[in-house]
Formats: C-alpha cells, structure tokens, sequence
C-alpha cells in the first residue's frame, strides 16, 4: 500500500507543459527564416505538450489500477473487521452466559493438580489468543478508516486531474490550430513576395495578383480618349480577384472619380505612391492609416470609373517619392513576372 501512496500522491504534483500563442506572422521575406524558427520552435513546444499530455494519461490509467486494488484491499479490510468483531462479540456473549464463576469451576474440576494447571494454561492462552484477536480488530479499523479516507481522497484527486488533463487538451487543440494557420498564412504571403535589386528598386515587392490569374503588357503612353496618355499599366485578372500590396507601407488615402472609379493610394515604405484605380471594393485590410505588408490582400478587382465590365482590370501607377507618375511596367515585371 506505501508504494500506492507515494504513486497517488506522486500525481498531484504532475507538471503540464504551457505553449503561448503563436509568434507574429513574418511580414515580409527579410523575416522568413526567423518565422520558420519561430514556428519550429512552436511545434516542438506542442510536441513536448503533446507527449507530457499523452504521459499524464499513461499515469492517469497505472493509477486507476492502483486504486482498484486499494478498493479491494478496503473489502478485504472490511470483511476481516467484520469476523473480528463477530468473534470477539461470541466469546464476550460466552463468557457472559458462563459467568465469572466458569474459570474457578474449570480448574477446581480438574482430576489432579497437573490437570489443573494445564486447564488454566489453556485458559490463559485463550485470555491472550482474545487480547489479541481484539488489538487486531483494532488494528483493521484503524486501517480501515485510513484506507476509506485515501480512496476518497485519490478518488477527488483523480477527478481534478481528468478535468485538468480535458483543459489542457482543448487548450492545446486551439494552440495547434492557432500554429497551423499561422504558418500557412506566413507561407501563402511569403510564397508573392519578391527580392528585387535593380536600379532604383530595392527590396521587397509582391505582384499584385496572384501569379498566373492576371496578364498585362506595357502601354505606357498610349492614346486615350480626350487627347490623354495612359500613365500607367493596366494588369487583368478576373472580376473581384484579391488584390495584393505592391509592397510594404501604409494605406494613404481612398478616392473616387468618374476615370478612375474606386481608388486606392499606398505610401511604400520605399518612399514611392502606388496608385490602384478601378477597384470593386476595398477590403478592411485597405483602410486608411493602416500598415500593410508586400503580398497583402486590400482590395478586389474590378472596372468602376472609366473602365468595361467585360475586361475588369487594376490600372496600376507609380509616383517615386509622390510625385510625377513613370512607367510601372518594369517595376510590375520584376514582381510579376
């Protein structure tokens, strides 16, 4: 039974593993590597959890046995008090329907003086052979007593511990989740993005569809209508495909016209504008004041202002340090294509 107590006892002190929350999705392909770390360090954290989890139960289910066979040695202690008693309860009702007389009687009857002696030798062997049968009923309350208490107490104890164990697996659960989706949306954002280092392009860009859904060709200053020339580059993808962030920066302000329908302008960190026209919608991820990340979703495709429904499509300008607009179809190539 000690070596039951010290398992059961042994459990309350079981430590669980505590994974945080996921570490901050990497922004852009600068912070990859320390992404994948971080990640990897995640994962061998829920690994960690996963088997101290899966070891908790291995001691939750020893345990039980053990206190299986604590509650048959509760039965066995009880039946054993129970013929204790009831014997020390027959010779008591004995002696009692004898009287105090029996003793004196039984050696006086005896043929001789040896005879005597033997009687009131057996007579005292059975005195000490009852003194004993009673501190052994003692004895077996005692430890039965004890015994009740320690199943109830392991009992409540192994309860705390299941729902404990229940706890931390949901807990868990969610944190792996959590884990997955981070690093799936590091990787999907990552997997646009673009070392560039040419000229006056440096860093990192995003083609702003997802590669192979969009086409697009130079026509930088193209006759358009009212005597204009195209200032920029149209890039056609379906109708209300996700539009990314050209690169990193933050959202500068929304526009409306009657050419360029629903607009947006973004402030790279790069210290240029990007200009994006004929927008269907800005996501809540476009709003104004808000930093975005190169490969960002912010808005989705389409043709309002002065454009065909028939060929929905992002007119696309670039404005190096917020002035005059250039031509964006090198800059637009080397992200793109």
């Amino acid at each position: 039974m000690g070596r039951r107590l010290r398992l059961l006892a042994g459990l309350a002190g079981v430590v669980f593993v505590s994974v945080q929350g996921p570490h901050a999705a990497a922004q852009t392909l600068d912070d990859l590597d320390v992404a994948e770390r971080n990640v990897a360090e995640l994962e061998g954290a829920l690994d960690r959890a996963t088997a101290a989890y899966e070891a908790t139960w291995a001691q939750i289910e020893a345990t039980q046995v053990e206190l299986e066979a604590l509650q048959h040695d509760v039965r066995e202690l009880e039946r054993a008090a129970d013929q204790a008693h009831q014997l020390l309860a027959s010779r008591a009702r004995a002696i009692f329907m004898r009287g105090t007389t029996f003793t004196m009687q039984t050696l006086l009857t005896s043929r001789g003086s040896q005879a005597a002696v033997e009687r009131a030798g057996m007579i005292a062997a059975l005195q000490v052979r009852d003194g004993v049968r009673i501190e052994r009923a003692d004895a077996a309350s005692t430890a039965l007593q004890q015994a009740r208490a320690l199943v109830e107490d392991r009992e409540a104890s192994l309860e705390q511990l299941r729902a404990r164990l229940e706890e931390d697996a949901r807990e868990l659960r969610s944190q792996l989740d959590a884990a997955q989706a981070e690093t799936a949306a590091i990787r999907t954002l990552v997997a646009r993005q673009r070392r560039i280092d040419r000229d006056e392009q440096q860093g990192i860009y995003s083609c702003i569809f997802d590669r192979g859904a969009f086409h697009f060709r130079d026509t930088w200053g193209a006759p358009r209508s009212g005597g204009r020339r195209h200032r920029g580059t149209d890039v056609f993808a379906a109708t209300r495909a996700p539009v990314h962030a050209f690169t990193s920066g933050v959202v500068q302000r929304h526009s409306w016209s009657g050419l360029g329908g629903l607009g947006l302008y973004v402030r790279g960190d790069d210290g240029n504008v990007y200009y994006y026209a004929h927008l269907a919608s800005i996501d809540p991820t476009g709003r104004v004041g808000r930093r975005v990340v190169a490969g960002e979703p912010l808005a989705r495709n389409g043709s309002t202002g002065n454009a065909t429904a028939g060929a929905p499509h992002v007119h696309f300008e670039l404005h190096p340090g917020g002035g005059s607009a250039v031509n964006p179809y090198p800059w637009l190539a080397a992200a793109c294509l």
